[in-house]
């Protein structure tokens, strides 16, 4: 009976020192932590899943053009830098759908109440910039950080 229990506690002294050197092979961003009999893996708080957040709606592009916009960024949350993909229906001009993408990237003013995305193209056109309203809508602004348009029904309603 002796020599069972000394050979078990052996076999478990083996066990938990080659289950500690698999520690030192895990790939970073990972933690692997055992407890008596399973061993189980742990997202680092690091590391976050990309979601895509969805505006759809109308919005005033260049001179006196009207457009319906679909808007996609990639990011992990909106106060984090990300992608865009976009699509631009003009409705007033006539001219054909236009898409485009690019970095996506997220301003926040001092007093930390007003955002800005701003869209860099991957294909060198012009920086459009959106700001957040208190809906999670988005209105075009420019270069003076002021909406384009006065019209209210001139925004980008977040979809999902």
């Amino acid at each position: 009976m002796r020599k069972i229990l000394l050979f078990t506690a052996a076999t478990a002294v083996l066990l938990l020192s080659s289950c500690n050197s698999c520690n030192n092979n895990a790939p970073q961003g990972l933690v692997i932590e055992s407890e008596t009999d399973s061993i189980y893996m742990l997202n680092d708080s690091t590391m976050a899943d990309t979601q895509t957040f969805v505006f759809e709606g109308v919005s005033p592009m260049n001179g006196n053009a009207v457009a319906n916009v679909l808007l996609a960024i990639s990011t992990v949350n909106l106060n984090s830098d990300g992608t865009f993909t976009i699509t631009t229906d003009y409705v007033d001009e006539g001219l054909a759908t236009q898409n485009d993408n690019g970095e996506a990237l997220i301003i926040t003013g001092n007093d930390s109440t007003m955002t800005v995305i701003e869209l860099v193209s991957a294909n060198r056109k012009p920086t459009i910039s959106f700001m957040m309203q208190e809906d999670s809508s988005l209105v075009k602004v420019g270069q003076d950080g002021k909406p384009v348009s006065k019209d209210g029904g001139h925004k980008l309603n977040l979809k999902k």
